[in-house]
Parts: structure tokens; C-alpha cells; sequence
């Protein structure tokens, strides 16, 4: 039977932030400069995740509320998982959203975006 002692590989926990406007432009993951507003179904990695990461918390949150026609969502995911931490949720309303925690310990996957809107 192993003798088992205390651990003492600690560490802080890792934060980012991703802040951006529809109107922004960035590299989609097909690798084409867009508007983030400007066609649906639009994916985006935003935060690298270093290997062996876990989300341990976070959230949407919606300062100015879309003014799209119709629908406008934002889903938070990773390569893997288009909705491991969020899903599809309007962003047509000023609101904070908390992120879903899994416990996912992922392989580096980046924090992926996917905005849908009218």
C-alpha cells in the first residue's frame, strides 16, 4: 500500500477576459477576417486554454443588447464542444450570463464563440 503525503503543486488560477463588439472584426476559424455581426453562424476562438485546463468560472455578459431583427445568440464551447460552457443564449437583452462548469479538463482546446444573428 502506497504511502500517501500532502500536495503541494498549487497553483493560481489562469484569467482572461474577451471583450469585444459585433461591429469588431477577427479571424474566424476558417481563417477569414469578418465583422462578427456581419453573417450568421460566425465561429471564433477567443482565449486559449493551456493543456490540462479546467473552466472553473465565468460569464456572458451583455452591455449593449443586439439590436438584430430577429434572433442574435451567443454560444461559449471549444473545438470539441460548440456549447461545453454556454449554450445558444439571446444576447438581444443587457443581461449576465453565468457560464455551465463541467469539469472538463480539456487538451488545449480554445474557448470558441459561435454568434448567430438575423
Amino acid at each position: 500500500m502506497a504511502k500517501l503525503s500532502k500536495n503541494r503543486s498549487l497553483q493560481w488560477p489562469l484569467v482572461a477576459e474577451f471583450v469585444f463588439n459585433v461591429t469588431d472584426t477577427m479571424v474566424n476559424t476558417a481563417g477569414v477576417n469578418t465583422t462578427l455581426g456581419a453573417a450568421a453562424g460566425t465561429v471564433f476562438d477567443a482565449i486559449g486554454l493551456p493543456p490540462g485546463a479546467v473552466v472553473i468560472g465565468g460569464d456572458v455578459t451583455v452591455d449593449v443588447a443586439s439590436n438584430d431583427a430577429s434572433t442574435a445568440t451567443l454560444a461559449v464551447g471549444d473545438s470539441a464542444s460548440a456549447t461545453r460552457y454556454l449554450a445558444a443564449t439571446s444576447i438581444k437583452t443587457a443581461a449576465r450570463t453565468a457560464l455551465t462548469l463541467t469539469g472538463f479538463r480539456g487538451n488545449g482546446e480554445d474557448i470558441r464563440l459561435t454568434l448567430a444573428n438575423a
